[in-house]
């Protein structure tokens, strides 16, 4: 989990000329308000099934944004278990070449 620079929260606070770099206490609180939220939605709120075990660590960037490093491990019942439970959760997709070139030989 990253924080964004652009999130409202933290752009309507800064002053003129400022970036979000400018200000780790606004960053920081903001961050760590949407971090808590999240692992509502996902340890309270069962968004990837029910949560038995989680951890967290939080680090900070060279430009000073906060990211966190989270581990879910979930109960039985809720473990991934076949392909299409996979397909449920994660897709990729290859980029148009006609409409994003860069993209598509990136990758």
């Amino acid at each position: 989990f990253t924080c964004n620079p652009k999130w409202p929260e933290i752009t309507r606070e800064l002053l003129p000329n400022q970036t979000a770099a400018d200000r780790p206490d606004l960053t920081a609180r903001v961050f760590n308000m949407k971090l808590r939220e999240m692992m509502k939605d996902l340890c309270e709120r069962h968004w990837l099934g029910e949560v038995a075990a989680y951890i967290y660590v939080i680090e900070f960037q060279k430009r000073g944004l906060p990211h966190a490093h989270i581990l879910l491990i979930l109960s039985t019942e809720s473990k991934i278990r076949s392909i299409e439970e996979y397909d449920s959760f994660v897709s990729a997709e290859i980029p148009d070449y006609e409409l994003n070139p860069s993209a598509y030989e990136t990758v």
